[in-house]
């Protein structure tokens, strides 16, 4: 989080990834350092621990939105 507020206090956009288990702590996180719009995207917690077995898929399904997220201004 405090990376992607430092980019985006430089007026470079960012989009942040979190596991939907530590979405509220990051868009609480997020709204303290005075960036309540800062873009997320949130992803299921890998189940048993397995972080590649649907990376393929994940970064097809997000593509248009991480694009849209780091070209925004």
């Amino acid at each position: 989080m405090l990376d992607a507020f430092e980019f985006e206090t430089q007026g470079k956009p960012t989009i942040t990834v979190c596991h939907d288990t530590f979405e509220r702590a990051a868009r609480n996180h997020a709204a303290a350092m005075g960036l309540p719009d800062l873009p997320l995207l949130v992803e299921p917690a890998p189940q048993g621990g397995n972080l590649t077995a649907n990376a393929r898929a994940i970064a097809e399904r997000n593509l248009a939105r991480v694009v849209a997220a780091l070209t925004a201004r």
